[in-house]
């Protein structure tokens, strides 16, 4: 009797492991009781240091595509899943981004000046270190 029982439950395993969904891990949203993936949790704090250290302290330009979605691929999300698309649409907006646009997105209902944004990037820049840590950022390449 007890090999039956055991027969059959190895025979359940199997179907078990095979209707388990591993975890997608290549998406902002994490559902109840899932595993938190932390990975990505600094990209859009990244992404901001590297716009700053541009539009303010007066790093040289280098393009955010190939270092940030060039970071997410090699972490394993391909183009079309969901960490990729947010952070591709991210960088859309930043490339082209005033100072007074990315004030603007602190705080979207007020409409804020030139010298209101410049106080804003001053403020922050600060906050995060001043421009040489911002620069030096901005020059350093993303880790694995």
């Amino acid at each position: 009797m007890f090999r039956y029982v055991c027969g059959v439950i190895f025979a359940c395993v199997p179907l078990v492991a095979a209707n388990a969904e591993s975890p997608n891990f290549c998406r902002n949203s994490i559902k109840l009781n899932e595993p938190i993936e932390t990975r990505f949790m600094g990209i859009d704090y990244a992404l901001m240091v590297h716009v700053l250290a541009e539009k303010y302290c007066g790093a040289e330009p280098k393009p955010m595509r190939p270092r940030f979605l060039g970071y997410i691929q090699k972490q394993g999300c391909p183009p079309g899943t969901q960490i990729y698309s947010d952070v591709e649409e991210a960088i859309a907006k930043l490339e082209g981004a005033s100072l007074q646009f990315l004030a603007e997105t602190e705080v979207p209902d007020l409409p804020i000046s030139e010298r209101q944004a410049q106080e804003w990037a001053s403020s922050v820049t600060k906050e995060l270190g001043g421009c040489d840590a911002l620069k030096n950022a901005h020059d350093a390449e993303l880790q694995r």
